[in-house]
């Protein structure tokens, strides 16, 4: 078996993971409400109770998908490192 060829495909499959990682996590980030405390109050634009419970659960999603992207993108990254010491040990 060609190891070198298995190492740049597998170097080219934990790239292509990382820009749609990256692209999840864009996403994710811009659907993110921003924390503006307490100025619906001001501004008169409080939300009810139902509203807002329901943003924070919506929120609380985006936070755990946030983390598990990250926590995603950060193992693929260590990941493409090794396999790229692998392949350079070899060439």
């Amino acid at each position: 078996m060609d190891w070198y060829l298995f190492y740049n495909v597998l170097s080219i499959i934990f790239m292509v993971m990382m820009v749609l990682l990256s692209i999840a996590m864009i996403i994710i980030v811009i659907l993110q409400e921003g924390n503006e405390t307490n100025l619906g109050a001001i501004t008169g634009a409080a939300e009810s109770f139902f509203g807002k419970n329901k943003a924070k659960t919506l929120d609380s999603k985006f936070k755990r998908w946030t983390m598990i992207i990250s926590g995603s993108i950060l193992v693929c990254s260590i990941l493409f490192f090794v396999v790229y010491l692998l392949r350079a040990r070899l060439g």
